[in-house]
């Protein structure tokens, strides 16, 4: 009988995006953090960039100041309240700055 090709029960790599990051495990999940969320956006209901452009909006994300991934912590004084197309953009920003980061020679 044939043998199977090693490589058949081999586990797959990991993507980039599964990849466990110091950051990620971090981050504050589950009913705690739901928790965390609705006591941080009871306390602060307007979007923090919205409100620095004299715009009024609802915020809905609450997000890290300062992202995990670039050596923020997951505390209160981290937290912000944003609304989505302010936290779209902000994602967008870190995105390009970590992608840069992944390009720089070591």
């Amino acid at each position: 009988m044939p043998s199977r090709p090693p490589g058949l029960y081999a586990k797959p790599k990991s993507k980039p995006w599964e990849r466990q990051s110091a950051a990620s495990a971090q981050r504050i999940r589950g009913r705690r953090g739901q928790q965390i969320r609705a006591a941080h956006l009871a306390g602060e209901p307007l979007c923090r960039e919205c409100l620095k452009h004299g715009r009024v909006t609802e915020a809905v994300i609450v997000d890290h100041a300062l992202s995990l991934a670039e050596g923020g912590e997951d505390v209160p004084d981290n937290r912000q309240s944003l609304c989505k197309a302010c936290s779209d953009a902000k994602t967008a920003q870190e995105a390009a700055r970590g992608r840069r980061r992944a390009q720089r020679p070591a």
